[in-house]
Protein backbone atom coordinates (compact mmCIF):
# COMPACT_ATOMS: atom_id res chain seq x y z
CA UNK A 1 0.00 0.00 0.00
CA UNK A 2 1.99 3.65 -1.08
CA UNK A 3 0.58 6.90 -0.87
CA UNK A 4 2.63 9.11 -2.80
CA UNK A 5 6.01 8.11 -3.32
CA UNK A 6 6.10 7.48 0.17
CA UNK A 7 6.04 3.61 1.14
CA UNK A 8 4.31 2.43 4.53
CA UNK A 9 5.24 -0.42 6.54
CA UNK A 10 2.51 -2.22 7.03
CA UNK A 11 0.62 -4.12 9.44
CA UNK A 12 1.06 -7.88 9.09
CA UNK A 13 0.19 -10.98 11.03
CA UNK A 14 3.02 -12.39 12.33
CA UNK A 15 4.68 -15.41 10.89
CA UNK A 16 6.58 -17.53 13.38
CA UNK A 17 9.59 -16.68 14.72
CA UNK A 18 8.31 -12.71 13.94
CA UNK A 19 7.78 -10.40 16.48
CA UNK A 20 5.07 -7.96 16.16
CA UNK A 21 7.49 -5.27 16.76
CA UNK A 22 9.23 -5.99 14.49
CA UNK A 23 6.59 -5.20 12.12
CA UNK A 24 4.59 -1.96 13.66
CA UNK A 25 7.22 -1.46 16.21
CA UNK A 26 7.64 1.34 19.00
CA UNK A 27 9.39 4.31 17.62
CA UNK A 28 12.50 4.45 20.33
CA UNK A 29 16.17 5.97 19.81
CA UNK A 30 17.06 2.52 19.71
CA UNK A 31 14.64 1.40 17.26
CA UNK A 32 15.94 4.31 15.12
CA UNK A 33 19.78 3.88 15.38
CA UNK A 34 20.11 0.36 15.87
CA UNK A 35 17.60 -1.69 14.21
CA UNK A 36 16.04 0.50 11.38
CA UNK A 37 16.60 -1.03 7.52
CA UNK A 38 14.74 0.18 4.60
CA UNK A 39 15.38 -2.72 3.02
CA UNK A 40 16.52 -1.63 0.27
CA UNK A 41 13.59 1.28 -0.55
CA UNK A 42 14.49 4.75 -0.65
CA UNK A 43 11.82 6.31 1.55
CA UNK A 44 9.02 4.85 4.48
CA UNK A 45 6.66 5.98 6.90
CA UNK A 46 6.75 3.96 10.15
CA UNK A 47 3.68 4.26 12.16
CA UNK A 48 4.41 3.93 15.88
CA UNK A 49 3.02 0.61 17.31
CA UNK A 50 1.72 2.55 20.70
CA UNK A 51 0.21 6.01 19.33
CA UNK A 52 -1.98 6.13 16.73
CA UNK A 53 -0.81 9.08 14.87
CA UNK A 54 2.60 9.29 15.68
CA UNK A 55 5.08 7.85 13.09
CA UNK A 56 8.70 8.95 11.30
CA UNK A 57 9.33 9.28 8.12
CA UNK A 58 13.06 7.68 6.73
CA UNK A 59 14.39 9.09 3.99
CA UNK A 60 17.92 7.79 2.05
CA UNK A 61 19.97 11.61 1.31
CA UNK A 62 21.98 11.76 -1.34
CA UNK A 63 25.32 10.58 0.24
CA UNK A 64 23.89 7.70 1.91
CA UNK A 65 23.17 8.82 5.19
CA UNK A 66 19.52 8.61 6.51
CA UNK A 67 16.95 11.51 7.53
CA UNK A 68 14.40 10.97 10.57
CA UNK A 69 11.41 13.10 10.81
CA UNK A 70 9.04 12.82 12.96
CA UNK A 71 5.22 13.64 12.35
CA UNK A 72 1.38 13.64 13.80
CA UNK A 73 -1.35 12.61 11.17
CA UNK A 74 -4.34 14.66 11.74
CA UNK A 75 -7.60 13.69 9.90
CA UNK A 76 -9.52 16.14 8.21
CA UNK A 77 -13.12 16.37 7.42
CA UNK A 78 -13.56 15.58 3.09
CA UNK A 79 -17.14 16.54 1.69
CA UNK A 80 -16.65 13.65 -0.60
CA UNK A 81 -16.27 11.00 2.03
CA UNK A 82 -13.29 9.99 1.33
CA UNK A 83 -10.44 9.81 4.45
CA UNK A 84 -7.88 12.81 4.24
CA UNK A 85 -4.53 13.38 6.74
CA UNK A 86 -2.48 16.36 7.35
CA UNK A 87 0.76 15.48 8.51
CA UNK A 88 1.98 18.12 11.03
CA UNK A 89 5.83 18.00 11.12
CA UNK A 90 7.46 17.27 14.84
CA UNK A 91 11.38 17.64 14.18
CA UNK A 92 14.15 15.43 12.96
CA UNK A 93 15.68 12.93 14.88
CA UNK A 94 19.23 14.42 14.67
CA UNK A 95 17.82 17.32 17.01
CA UNK A 96 14.78 15.69 18.15
CA UNK A 97 15.23 12.25 20.75
CA UNK A 98 12.46 9.92 20.38
CA UNK A 99 11.05 9.93 23.68
CA UNK A 100 10.56 14.00 23.74
CA UNK A 101 9.08 13.64 20.36
CA UNK A 102 6.41 11.16 21.35
CA UNK A 103 5.71 13.79 24.22
CA UNK A 104 4.96 16.71 21.80
CA UNK A 105 3.20 14.38 19.50
CA UNK A 106 0.97 13.44 22.62
CA UNK A 107 0.26 17.45 23.16
CA UNK A 108 -0.57 17.52 19.55
CA UNK A 109 -3.27 14.77 19.26
CA UNK A 110 -4.94 15.71 22.42
CA UNK A 111 -4.76 19.65 21.23
CA UNK A 112 -6.87 17.98 17.62
CA UNK A 113 -9.25 15.58 20.21
CA UNK A 114 -9.90 19.74 21.81
CA UNK A 115 -10.72 20.88 18.08
CA UNK A 116 -7.12 22.77 18.24
CA UNK A 117 -5.41 23.51 15.18
CA UNK A 118 -1.78 22.52 15.94
CA UNK A 119 -0.47 23.24 12.61
CA UNK A 120 -1.89 26.38 12.46
CA UNK A 121 -0.20 27.00 16.02
CA UNK A 122 2.97 25.81 14.76
CA UNK A 123 2.96 28.28 11.03
CA UNK A 124 1.87 31.57 13.80
CA UNK A 125 4.51 30.43 15.99
CA UNK A 126 7.09 30.06 13.00
CA UNK A 127 6.19 33.50 12.24
CA UNK A 128 7.30 35.06 14.95
CA UNK A 129 10.20 37.13 15.20
CA UNK A 130 13.69 36.07 16.35
CA UNK A 131 15.83 37.43 18.60
CA UNK A 132 18.28 38.35 15.71
CA UNK A 133 15.37 40.60 14.43
CA UNK A 134 14.89 42.39 17.83
CA UNK A 135 18.78 42.92 17.33
CA UNK A 136 18.12 44.41 14.45
CA UNK A 137 15.12 46.44 15.18
CA UNK A 138 16.91 48.11 18.76
CA UNK A 139 20.30 49.22 16.82
CA UNK A 140 18.14 51.31 14.72
CA UNK A 141 15.59 52.46 16.85
CA UNK A 142 17.39 52.77 19.86
CA UNK A 143 21.28 52.29 19.91
CA UNK A 144 21.28 54.35 16.88
CA UNK A 145 20.06 57.74 19.59
CA UNK A 146 22.46 57.00 22.31
CA UNK A 147 26.12 58.90 22.52
CA UNK A 148 29.20 56.73 20.99
CA UNK A 149 30.35 55.41 24.68
CA UNK A 150 27.13 53.97 24.87
CA UNK A 151 26.65 52.85 21.30
CA UNK A 152 29.62 50.54 21.58
CA UNK A 153 28.68 49.31 25.52
CA UNK A 154 25.32 47.97 23.94
CA UNK A 155 26.73 46.36 21.03
CA UNK A 156 29.61 44.59 22.65
CA UNK A 157 27.50 43.15 25.70
CA UNK A 158 24.73 42.31 22.84
CA UNK A 159 27.97 40.39 20.70
CA UNK A 160 29.61 39.04 23.62
CA UNK A 161 26.95 37.75 25.76
CA UNK A 162 23.05 37.98 24.44
CA UNK A 163 23.77 36.55 20.95
CA UNK A 164 25.22 33.72 21.95
CA UNK A 165 22.61 33.09 24.53
CA UNK A 166 19.48 33.49 22.51
CA UNK A 167 19.91 33.69 18.95
CA UNK A 168 17.84 31.16 16.78
CA UNK A 169 14.89 31.87 19.30
CA UNK A 170 11.50 33.01 19.02
CA UNK A 171 11.41 36.56 21.26
CA UNK A 172 7.83 35.19 22.40
CA UNK A 173 9.26 32.19 23.82
CA UNK A 174 12.20 33.74 26.25
CA UNK A 175 10.93 32.64 29.49
CA UNK A 176 12.53 34.03 33.33
CA UNK A 177 13.96 30.51 33.88
CA UNK A 178 16.32 31.08 30.52
CA UNK A 179 16.73 34.45 31.41
CA UNK A 180 17.84 33.00 35.17
CA UNK A 181 20.18 30.48 33.47
CA UNK A 182 22.06 33.09 31.22
CA UNK A 183 22.83 35.12 34.93
CA UNK A 184 23.88 31.83 36.31
CA UNK A 185 26.38 31.41 33.25
CA UNK A 186 27.92 34.65 33.65
CA UNK A 187 28.20 34.43 37.75
CA UNK A 188 31.71 34.78 37.53
CA UNK A 189 31.71 38.46 36.07
CA UNK A 190 28.82 39.61 37.90
CA UNK A 191 28.96 43.85 36.90
CA UNK A 192 29.25 42.39 32.83
CA UNK A 193 26.02 39.89 33.65
CA UNK A 194 24.27 42.88 35.21
CA UNK A 195 25.11 45.26 32.91
CA UNK A 196 23.73 42.72 29.91
CA UNK A 197 20.48 41.83 32.28
CA UNK A 198 19.69 45.50 31.99
CA UNK A 199 20.22 45.69 27.87
CA UNK A 200 18.04 42.81 27.61
CA UNK A 201 14.86 44.08 29.67
CA UNK A 202 15.57 47.02 27.44
CA UNK A 203 15.44 44.96 24.51
CA UNK A 204 11.92 43.37 25.81
CA UNK A 205 10.29 46.25 26.51
CA UNK A 206 11.11 47.71 22.86
CA UNK A 207 9.72 44.11 21.87
CA UNK A 208 6.45 44.73 24.30
CA UNK A 209 5.89 48.20 22.15
CA UNK A 210 5.78 46.07 19.04
CA UNK A 211 3.76 43.54 20.27
CA UNK A 212 6.25 40.86 20.13
CA UNK A 213 5.34 39.31 23.24
CA UNK A 214 3.30 40.56 26.35
CA UNK A 215 5.49 40.57 28.96
CA UNK A 216 9.61 41.13 30.34
CA UNK A 217 10.86 37.97 31.86
CA UNK A 218 13.36 39.90 33.16
CA UNK A 219 11.62 41.54 35.46
CA UNK A 220 12.09 41.14 38.97
CA UNK A 221 14.77 38.89 38.03
CA UNK A 222 17.59 39.16 41.11
CA UNK A 223 20.81 40.43 40.23
CA UNK A 224 24.16 39.04 40.86
CA UNK A 225 26.35 40.05 43.71
CA UNK A 226 28.66 42.78 43.05
CA UNK A 227 31.17 43.12 44.59
CA UNK A 228 31.44 46.76 46.05
CA UNK A 229 34.17 48.66 43.98
CA UNK A 230 35.11 51.75 46.13
CA UNK A 231 38.87 51.58 45.47
CA UNK A 232 40.77 54.95 45.96
CA UNK A 233 44.11 56.46 46.44
CA UNK A 234 44.21 56.92 50.32
CA UNK A 235 47.20 58.71 52.39
CA UNK A 236 49.24 55.58 52.25
CA UNK A 237 49.21 55.05 48.53
CA UNK A 238 48.80 58.93 47.39
CA UNK A 239 51.97 60.10 47.86
CA UNK A 240 53.78 56.92 46.78
CA UNK A 241 51.48 57.53 42.61
CA UNK A 242 51.91 60.97 42.92
CA UNK A 243 55.94 60.49 43.04
CA UNK A 244 56.21 57.69 40.41
CA UNK A 245 54.11 59.73 38.16
CA UNK A 246 56.40 63.23 38.81
CA UNK A 247 59.10 61.06 36.72
CA UNK A 248 57.00 60.92 33.83
CA UNK A 249 56.83 63.54 30.92
CA UNK A 250 54.84 63.96 27.99
CA UNK A 251 50.51 64.62 27.24
CA UNK A 252 49.55 60.95 28.47
CA UNK A 253 51.62 61.68 32.03
CA UNK A 254 50.14 64.93 32.08
CA UNK A 255 46.30 63.18 31.25
CA UNK A 256 46.95 61.19 34.20
CA UNK A 257 47.87 64.11 36.50
CA UNK A 258 44.69 66.45 35.29
CA UNK A 259 42.57 63.07 35.95
CA UNK A 260 43.78 63.05 39.31
CA UNK A 261 43.66 66.61 40.14
CA UNK A 262 40.41 66.95 38.31
CA UNK A 263 38.35 63.66 38.75
CA UNK A 264 37.04 63.90 34.95
CA UNK A 265 35.63 60.66 33.70
CA UNK A 266 38.57 59.73 31.21
CA UNK A 267 36.75 60.17 28.06
CA UNK A 268 36.13 63.61 29.18
CA UNK A 269 39.51 64.49 29.45
CA UNK A 270 40.64 62.88 26.50
CA UNK A 271 37.92 64.62 24.34
CA UNK A 272 39.00 68.02 25.89
CA UNK A 273 39.34 70.47 22.70
CA UNK A 274 41.07 73.66 23.13
CA UNK A 275 37.90 75.82 21.95
CA UNK A 276 36.34 74.26 24.89
CA UNK A 277 38.79 75.74 27.00
CA UNK A 278 38.56 79.23 29.20
CA UNK A 279 41.81 79.42 30.96
CA UNK A 280 41.25 83.37 32.02
CA UNK A 281 38.13 82.47 33.49
CA UNK A 282 39.76 78.49 34.76
CA UNK A 283 36.22 77.32 33.00
CA UNK A 284 35.54 74.18 30.41
CA UNK A 285 32.08 73.56 27.88
CA UNK A 286 31.86 70.33 28.01
CA UNK A 287 29.31 69.91 25.18
CA UNK A 288 28.61 66.14 25.20
CA UNK A 289 29.23 64.16 28.61
CA UNK A 290 27.55 61.16 30.39
CA UNK A 291 25.19 63.32 31.92
CA UNK A 292 24.49 65.97 28.62
CA UNK A 293 26.27 69.05 28.46
CA UNK A 294 28.29 70.89 31.35
CA UNK A 295 30.82 73.54 32.94
CA UNK A 296 33.11 72.52 34.51
CA UNK A 297 35.01 75.00 37.02
CA UNK A 298 39.04 74.22 36.46
CA UNK A 299 41.67 74.15 39.65
CA UNK A 300 44.69 76.11 39.07
CA UNK A 301 46.69 73.06 38.84
CA UNK A 302 44.41 71.86 36.35
CA UNK A 303 44.73 74.96 34.49
CA UNK A 304 48.34 74.89 34.63
CA UNK A 305 48.35 71.37 33.42
CA UNK A 306 46.05 72.47 29.88
CA UNK A 307 48.49 75.65 29.46
CA UNK A 308 51.51 73.78 29.47
CA UNK A 309 50.95 71.95 26.38
CA UNK A 310 52.52 72.74 23.34
CA UNK A 311 50.08 73.90 21.06
CA UNK A 312 46.72 75.32 20.92
CA UNK A 313 44.99 73.48 18.48
CA UNK A 314 42.29 70.50 18.44
CA UNK A 315 42.57 68.25 21.36
CA UNK A 316 44.11 69.03 24.44
CA UNK A 317 45.95 66.02 25.31
CA UNK A 318 47.65 64.99 21.87
CA UNK A 319 50.85 63.72 20.81
CA UNK A 320 50.35 64.76 17.66
CA UNK A 321 49.81 68.62 17.79
CA UNK A 322 46.26 68.35 18.32
CA UNK A 323 45.15 66.56 15.10
CA UNK A 324 44.33 63.19 17.19
CA UNK A 325 44.15 62.88 20.99
CA UNK A 326 45.70 60.57 22.98
CA UNK A 327 44.59 56.53 23.06
CA UNK A 328 43.19 55.54 25.95
CA UNK A 329 44.72 52.18 25.45
CA UNK A 330 48.66 53.66 25.80
CA UNK A 331 47.36 56.17 28.51
CA UNK A 332 46.33 52.69 30.17
CA UNK A 333 49.77 51.18 29.61
CA UNK A 334 51.54 54.48 31.46
CA UNK A 335 48.91 54.28 34.44
CA UNK A 336 50.01 50.44 34.80
CA UNK A 337 53.85 52.00 34.56
CA UNK A 338 53.32 54.64 37.09
CA UNK A 339 51.17 51.96 39.97
CA UNK A 340 54.32 49.51 39.74
CA UNK A 341 57.09 52.30 39.85
CA UNK A 342 55.08 53.44 43.04
CA UNK A 343 54.63 49.39 44.04
CA UNK A 344 51.17 49.64 44.98
CA UNK A 345 47.91 47.44 42.58
CA UNK A 346 47.12 48.69 39.14
CA UNK A 347 44.37 51.15 39.18
CA UNK A 348 41.77 52.36 36.31
CA UNK A 349 41.56 55.76 35.47
CA UNK A 350 38.16 55.91 37.34
CA UNK A 351 39.70 55.00 40.28
CA UNK A 352 41.22 58.59 40.21
CA UNK A 353 38.05 59.99 39.92
CA UNK A 354 37.18 57.88 43.18
CA UNK A 355 40.11 59.18 44.68
CA UNK A 356 39.62 62.90 43.95
CA UNK A 357 36.01 62.99 44.99
CA UNK A 358 36.66 61.13 48.57
CA UNK A 359 39.83 63.65 49.04
CA UNK A 360 37.22 66.84 48.35
CA UNK A 361 34.71 65.45 50.48
CA UNK A 362 37.35 64.68 53.38
CA UNK A 363 38.47 68.24 53.06
CA UNK A 364 34.95 69.64 53.67
CA UNK A 365 33.18 69.91 49.83
CA UNK A 366 29.90 69.78 50.54
CA UNK A 367 27.08 67.22 48.38
CA UNK A 368 25.92 70.30 46.07
CA UNK A 369 29.98 71.63 45.29
CA UNK A 370 31.20 67.33 44.22
CA UNK A 371 27.77 67.20 42.21
CA UNK A 372 28.87 70.57 40.37
CA UNK A 373 33.04 70.15 40.33
CA UNK A 374 32.22 66.52 38.90
CA UNK A 375 29.20 66.44 36.36
CA UNK A 376 26.86 64.45 38.68
CA UNK A 377 23.21 65.03 37.56
CA UNK A 378 22.12 64.16 41.32
CA UNK A 379 23.06 64.33 44.51
CA UNK A 380 22.48 60.67 44.93
CA UNK A 381 26.19 60.13 43.75
CA UNK A 382 27.97 62.52 46.26
CA UNK A 383 26.03 61.05 49.11
CA UNK A 384 28.04 58.66 49.08
CA UNK A 385 31.82 60.28 49.47
CA UNK A 386 30.32 62.95 52.24
CA UNK A 387 29.54 59.30 53.80
CA UNK A 388 32.95 58.44 53.53
CA UNK A 389 34.57 61.20 54.68
CA UNK A 390 31.92 60.99 57.83
CA UNK A 391 33.06 57.73 58.08
CA UNK A 392 36.89 58.46 57.63
CA UNK A 393 36.63 61.25 60.02
CA UNK A 394 34.79 59.49 62.69
CA UNK A 395 37.78 56.69 61.89
CA UNK A 396 40.55 58.50 62.54
CA UNK A 397 39.31 60.79 65.66
CA UNK A 398 38.56 57.48 67.17
CA UNK A 399 42.54 56.50 66.69
CA UNK A 400 43.18 59.64 68.37
CA UNK A 401 41.39 58.98 71.03
CA UNK A 402 42.74 55.17 71.16
CA UNK A 403 46.69 56.54 70.98
CA UNK A 404 46.56 59.23 74.23
CA UNK A 405 43.88 57.20 76.09
CA UNK A 406 42.85 60.31 78.63
CA UNK A 407 40.13 57.89 80.35
CA UNK A 408 43.49 55.57 81.26
CA UNK A 409 41.55 52.36 79.92
CA UNK A 410 42.87 49.09 80.20
CA UNK A 411 43.64 47.36 76.74
CA UNK A 412 41.38 45.12 75.03
CA UNK A 413 42.52 41.59 75.70
CA UNK A 414 43.01 38.91 72.46
CA UNK A 415 42.02 35.43 73.41
CA UNK A 416 44.24 32.40 72.02
CA UNK A 417 40.77 31.66 69.69
CA UNK A 418 40.36 35.14 68.49
CA UNK A 419 44.28 35.02 67.62
CA UNK A 420 43.97 31.89 65.93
Amino acid sequence: MTQGDIKWIPWRIPVSGQRIEDLMPVLTDDFLQNRLSLKGRNEVLIRDSKLTGFAVRVRRKADGSLSKVFFVFQELPSPAGKRRRRKITIGDHATFPAEKARAAAQTMLQAIKTGDDPAAVRAAKKAQPLFEHLVADFEENHIADKKPATQKDYRGRIRRNLLPEFKGRRVADITPEMVRAFMRKKKSNPIDANRSLAVLSKMISRAIELDMRRDNPCARLPKNKEATRERWLDETDLPSFLKALATLEGAHADCIRFLTVTGWRVSEALDLTWDMVDLPRLMARLPDTKTGASVRALATDAATIIDRQFHRFGFVFSSRKGAQRISYKMLREILNKVCAKADIEPITPHVLRHTAATWAAINGAEAHELREAFGWKTLAMTARYVSKSESLARRGAQRAADAMNVLQKPPAKVSAANKA
